[in-house]
């Protein structure tokens, strides 16, 4: 929960977020704003992103997007490594974030400046400006009991103290009345303690040695690393001039080299690292990735020792479509050397990689489809093909097809672009899911803010019915025993009141019957309640599809068209109107033009 001002809304909200959905209550408690995002909400806060003079909404949720909403369209999504915990503004552009991993950071805006991981858990962030320098530092407060400051644009740690026992809260006020915000700090055990801000002259200067400090330890470790490196180069080449085989040095023009291409035997990808001489070695290499080797992040590969070589390959399957990069170190050595040297290079990953094209289209198509007209050339649309499917495209300039099957599941992707009707564009899919996350990279690609579309999935809209059919069921079920267990209350409340008037009485016998019913009535009671938790639990499981559903239906646009079917979706099913919902999924809006 948050509370603000959000887009062009005039009165300050109670923003709460829950079951893959977002409503904001005025003081009044009427609902001024809804809208819907891809998992349960975890983390809320308000504030200008964009300099427009108005507040947007950041969002953090279960599956580890961070999403910042102007009114109820999508700004930006960014994906993190774990489950958001925590968001706070801080200036400008910027905000801090917390993961459930022990990651915190900054952002500005859709752009990571900084991120620190700890082994240790989250408890609370706050922002503060303890260095006295006008800019606030992100305060992280750590289940451990530590309590640190890191600066707004580096991430270094400028404050540490440690509690006894887990934090519990971090405030920002002027508890001593003297115009000076401070920092408090709440432990769980009760332990309180409030901090000042540094004295800015002194500490400046502190600051200033420290930093001095530690910039001079970083050269002399340089100096000593390239002093050893030097020494052992001069020893190569001397043994390189007496004719010696077992210097280790590697050809002066090796490069290394990565290409990326499927495996479907093991359904994952083959990224093939290899060098430019055949006369070296590849030991190891070490590879680094956000979301594709775990809370890790790394993955290290050894060469086979019996079958050494100067190419080696690393396999990974992302779970999710993401775009990232990969940062690799190459471990490369002479084939009659004990000496390897490190290369460093980067790949950047294709969003779909894991997509391989075929040649020939199944017999029957995917029965799911998206049609859409953008005004872009052909060959553009091309160009983002291959840079987000990693494939080569050889076509005409008046249409594009391709065809992918996915290595997760088998699913067959076909898209087909013609310069009839001013572009249009057909996209083949099983999921919806998949066709909203090519819809959304093609706009973001090509620059496109309003998007018109049209929609088949009768699978998924089969399967959208029955859900909707059980939240019906389950909505019944609620109300009956609600009601039921509204008349047990009742005969509870008379049965103790005989009890009591049998007891005055001392009519033991009877007050043992009453008490005996009373006791049977109240196992009754608890497993209706039983009843009413898992019809609960159920009927939230149901709510969720419902709104993931609306989520999806609104990737297959951009723009204007995205938040008009979130508020008419919402329309609908406030109305229970389920033929305008099915018509609002298909063809974007309640009417057709």
């Amino acid at each position: 929960m948050t509370f603000g001002k959000v887009g062009s809304i005039d009165s300050p909200l109670a923003v709460v977020g829950g079951n893959c959905s977002i409503q904001g209550y005025d003081k009044d408690g009427q609902e001024l704003y809804w809208t819907v995002t891809g998992d349960n909400v975890t983390a809320l806060s308000v504030m200008d992103t964009d300099g427009s003079g108005t507040n947007e909404l950041l969002v953090g949720s279960e599956d580890y997007e961070i999403r910042i909403f102007k009114n109820e369209e999508v700004l930006t999504e960014t994906t993190e490594t774990d489950k958001v915990i925590a968001l706070t503004p801080m200036h400008g552009q910027r905000f801090g974030y917390a993961l459930a991993n022990g990651t915190v950071g900054v952002y500005d805006r859709h752009t990571r400046v900084w991120r620190f991981k700890s082994k240790h858990t989250v408890a609370c962030i706050s922002v503060h400006d303890l260095d006295s320098d006008g800019v606030v530092e992100l305060i992280t407060g750590w289940r451990s009991g530590k309590l640190e400051g890191r600066h707004d644009r580096t991430g270094e740690a400028i404050f540490r103290d440690t509690f006894p026992s887990p934090l519990a809260a971090l405030v920002v006020a002027d508890y001593r009345l003297d115009g000076r915000p401070c920092l408090v700090a709440c432990s769980y055990e009760g332990l309180i303690r409030g901090y000042l801000p540094f004295d800015k002259v002194e500490d400046d200067s502190h600051e200033m040695d420290l930093q001095l400090q530690e910039r001079m330890r970083e050269v002399m470790q340089l100096k000593q690393n390239l002093a050893v490196e030097l020494k052992s180069f001069e020893e190569n080449i001397e043994k390189h001039k007496k004719g010696e085989k077992d210097g280790g040095l590697v050809p002066e023009k090796t490069k290394v080299t990565c290409s990326l291409r499927p495996c479907r035997a093991q359904q994952c990808v083959e990224l093939l690292i290899k060098t430019s001489s055949s006369n070296t070695i590849l030991k190891m290499a070490i590879v680094t990735a956000e979301f594709l080797f775990g809370s890790n992040e790394s993955h290290i590969t050894y060469a086979d020792p019996a079958n050494s070589s100067n190419s080696i390959s690393v396999f990974f399957a992302p779970e999710k479509d993401i775009s990232t990069t990969l940062h690799i170190k190459a471990i490369v050595g002479s084939s009659m050397g004990n000496l390897f040297h490190v290369f460093e290079l980067e790949f950047a990953l294709p969003k779909f990689a894991m997509y391989v094209p075929i040649r020939e289209a199944p017999s029957k198509a995917p029965e799911g489809l998206v049609t859409f007209v953008i005004p872009e050339r052909v060959n553009r649309v091309a160009m983002w093909a291959q840079q987000s499917f990693n494939f080569t495209f050889t076509g005409g300039p008046n249409s594009f097809s391709a065809k992918f099957v996915s290595l997760r599941d088998q699913q067959v992707l076909l898209i087909d672009m013609s310069t009839e009707g001013g572009g249009k564009v057909e996209i083949r899919v099983k999921s919806m899911e998949i066709a909203g996350d090519i819809v959304q990279d093609l706009c973001q690609s090509l620059g496109i803010k309003e998007l018109e579309s049209t929609a088949e999935f009768p699978s998924e809209l089969d399967d959208f019915s029955k859900v909707l059919m059980k939240v019906d069921g389950y909505n019944a079920v609620r109300i009956q025993l609600t009601m039921e267990m509204a008349d047990s209350s009742q005969l509870v409340k008379a049965l103790v009141i005989r009890a009591e008037d049998a007891r005055i009485l001392s009519e033991m016998g009877l007050m043992r019957q009453h008490y005996s019913k009373l006791h049977e009535l109240n196992s009754q009671l608890i497993g209706e309640y039983i009843k009413r938790a898992n019809n609960h639990t159920e009927l939230l499981a149901a709510l969720r599809e419902v709104n993931a559903m609306i989520q999806r239906a609104a990737r297959l646009r951009m723009g204007a068209a995205k938040s008009r079917v979130i508020s008419e979706c919402r329309e609908a099913i406030k109305s229970n109107n389920i033929p305008s919902l099915f018509r609002i999924i298909k063809l974007g809006q309640m009417k057709a033009q």
